[in-house]
């Protein structure tokens, strides 16, 4: 950054109203500094070809994942059935009656031929997929292979219902009234719902993986950005002129607006792509779980941010790098692997923790294990643990900026004087 910014003071009785105290090198401070500072932040990464060729490539795969689950879903599954009798004709058309009910993209098509040994050789030749024909008091599907298994659900599933409607109608009764009967119901006391605990699984994997490549990306290139200014010199020109609290802001700010603004969009297409595939009845509870992640993903990236501007302000060159952003990395992997390996009370509890309740509440929020007011009083911790970060990363960042002779500790940073 090479414009040279006044420092931003409380103006003195003689400096007019509006105008910031007096430079270093002379001249006014601009009252927000920090606002340039996030704007040259936020302009070099909309510049930058690498950040945009990213971008890019990740939203394409988005939609091309989102895109080809569609397509397979809409694309019809067609299956050849062989009769060699007007009864088997009639029973291969209710089976294909009956799986189009339950998947309009499933058909079944029917080829009658004399016998069934012709029957058989279509099978053999790939012209159909499979013979229906008698076989003792049942029916036999044959196959060159292994049968379609939707194909043979859907036999059973006609001929049950067939054989209930003569069995009732010998007994005096109704198919209806027998299924009532002889209808098995489950419940859990637990209240659990699988297939929304898998759903909420999946979706929480996605949201934890986005949280830690975003957070682990831009919070090093916050840290590289700092040790660059530093190795170049160009931070005392700017420490000259800007006050060390509003330079941080900007980095912190600019970079945090960013990365948020690269999630939404990525959750946005995400959620479009949804509406076009077979698990659009999900999109509810996704999108709803969409915005707790963009609420805590927002206050993890700022708790995260200052610490990341302190480990490069810590460095004396990129070497440096390593050590002093070790342990932020460490959190981040350590929240990555709780949100998938976690269970139970340490799954609850880890859920409380500033930086990992980024990617466990979200998940928990979504499969029900946790109600919106523990989303909220997760959220507003990790709020107050940003705070409390934001306060002793700007003390850090402050006494360790300058140093350039050696590498500073986290401990060394926090006990020197001013």
């Amino acid at each position: 950054m090479s414009t040279q910014l006044a420092p931003e003071t409380h103006p003195s009785p003689s400096t007019p109203a509006g105008q910031g105290a007096a430079a270093p090198g002379g001249g006014r401070a601009p009252r927000n500094a920090w606002q340039l500072v996030a704007a040259r932040e936020m302009a070099v990464k909309l510049r930058d070809k690498n950040f945009i060729i990213g971008t890019v490539i990740t939203m394409v795969l988005l939609i091309g994942i989102t895109g080809f689950q569609g397509w397979m879903a809409s694309r019809t599954s067609a299956t050849t059935v062989a009769v060699a009798s007007a009864e088997g004709r009639t029973l291969a058309e209710a089976v294909g009656r009956t799986m189009s009910a339950g998947d309009d993209s499933d058909e079944v098509k029917v080829t009658q031929v004399a016998d069934q040994a012709a029957a058989e050789r279509l099978v053999q030749d790939g012209d159909a997929d499979v013979l229906l024909a008698r076989s003792g008091e049942g029916w036999q599907i044959t196959s060159n292979e292994t049968a379609p298994t939707d194909l043979t659900s859907a036999t059973r599933q006609v001929l049950t219902s067939q054989t209930l409607a003569t069995t009732a109608a010998r007994a005096g009764t109704t198919p209806e009234a027998i299924s009532r009967q002889t209808a098995v119901t489950t419940r859990t006391l637990s209240g659990t719902d699988v297939s929304k605990e898998v759903t909420a699984k999946v979706v929480g994997g996605v949201f934890a993986m986005l949280f830690y490549f975003a957070a682990l990306m831009f919070g090093m290139q916050i840290a590289q950005s700092v040790i660059e200014e530093k190795q170049s010199r160009i931070v005392e020109i700017l420490a000259s002129a800007i006050p060390v609290r509003q330079l941080l802001a900007g980095k912190v700010i600019g970079n945090t607006v960013i990365a948020v603004g690269q999630i939404v969009l990525y959750l946005a297409v995400g959620l479009v792509g949804i509406s076009f595939t077979p698990f659009k009845e999900m999109l509810g509870g996704v999108a709803t779980a969409a915005i707790w992640y963009v609420l805590f993903f927002l206050a993890g990236f700022l708790a995260l941010a200052c610490i990341w501007a302190v480990a490069g302000s810590l460095a004396t060159r990129n070497e440096d790098l390593q050590q002093t952003t070790t342990p932020l990395t460490m959190v981040l992997i350590i929240g990555f692997f709780a949100s998938f390996m976690a269970a139970g009370a340490w799954r609850v509890a880890l859920s409380y923790v500033p930086v990992l309740s980024s990617m466990l509440m979200p998940t928990r929020l979504m499969d029900g294990s946790a109600q919106w007011w523990e989303g909220v009083i997760a959220l507003a911790l990790t709020l107050a643990f940003a705070a409390v970060a934001m306060v002793l990363g700007e003390r850090m960042y402050r006494r360790s900026l300058m140093q350039t002779s050696s590498r500073m500790t986290f401990r060394q940073a926090l006990t020197a004087s001013d």
